[in-house]
């Protein structure tokens, strides 16, 4: 099995000390820098498989890195920070983070949190994914039923396939409207409720006890992989 790099751009050294100790532990070749100079050369030269990244560094906001890391490569980018107004969150999501961890962190619980995107990572590389009477396939975003395909407006599928990406992940009402919706939309929040509904409607066999779509009370929502799933590849298979 081919090695994991992970880059760690932390301006305090024992955060990254910490944080290397339990990575070498997991079997990971962990790389580190103090500023985003020393970090973009990393990047730009060896494209790490995963970055955590802090956005306050002494030369240059993390941000502008995590774009060029964007820029050359799709891996797994986590920001580690201790910015935790809800702008900067969206914004760190809108560059295309995996992952936004507020400081103070426990380590273990980063790198549960790489387990489980890789996880991730490896579902979505295969075209379908089954769970339960419903076929999710990734490629065309189309979203089958025992074997009949569920029609959705343009809003619903792009809610469902974020949730499903994010699988067992809780999102408030707020955080699914900013992410779909965006910020400057008229629309309002109870266009959320009103859109889970209708995605229920259509997915599950009983919506006012949905097994997929879950509410977490005083939380938000979060699609459920309880049921049993199952991965086929399609018979070309797809390239890392």
């Amino acid at each position: 099995m081919r090695t994991i790099n992970i880059l760690i751009v932390e301006d305090e050294s024992i955060i990254t000390d910490i944080s290397r100790l339990y990575l070498e532990k997991e079997g990971y070749t962990v790389y580190s820098s103090l500023n985003a100079a020393d970090g973009l050369r990393f990047i730009e030269e060896d494209a790490p498989d995963i970055v955590l990244l802090d956005i306050n560094l002494p030369d240059l906001n993390g941000f502008d890195l995590a774009r060029r890391y964007r820029e050359v490569s799709d891996g797994i980018l986590i920001f580690i920070t201790g910015e935790r107004t809800r702008s900067t969150i969206i914004e760190g999501f809108e560059i295309g983070c995996d992952d936004y961890i507020t400081k103070p962190f426990d380590p273990p619980e980063v790198l549960a949190r790489i387990k489980a995107i890789m996880r991730r990572s490896d579902t979505l590389a295969s075209n379908e994914v089954h769970l339960g009477d419903l076929t999710i396939n990734f490629s065309d975003k189309s979203i089958y039923k025992k074997g009949k395909e569920v029609d959705l407006f343009t809003k619903e599928r792009m809610l469902l396939f974020y949730l499903v990406e994010h699988p067992n992940q809780v999102f408030s009402a707020e955080q699914l409207f900013d992410l779909i919706w965006g910020i400057d939309s008229d629309a309002n929040l109870k266009t959320v409720s009103v859109h889970l509904s209708t995605l229920r409607s259509k997915i599950e066999d009983d919506p006012k006890n949905p097994k997929y779509i879950r509410t977490v009370r005083g939380f938000g929502y979060k699609f459920s992989t309880q049921a049993k799933k199952e991965i086929r590849h399609s018979p070309q298979g797809i390239k890392n």
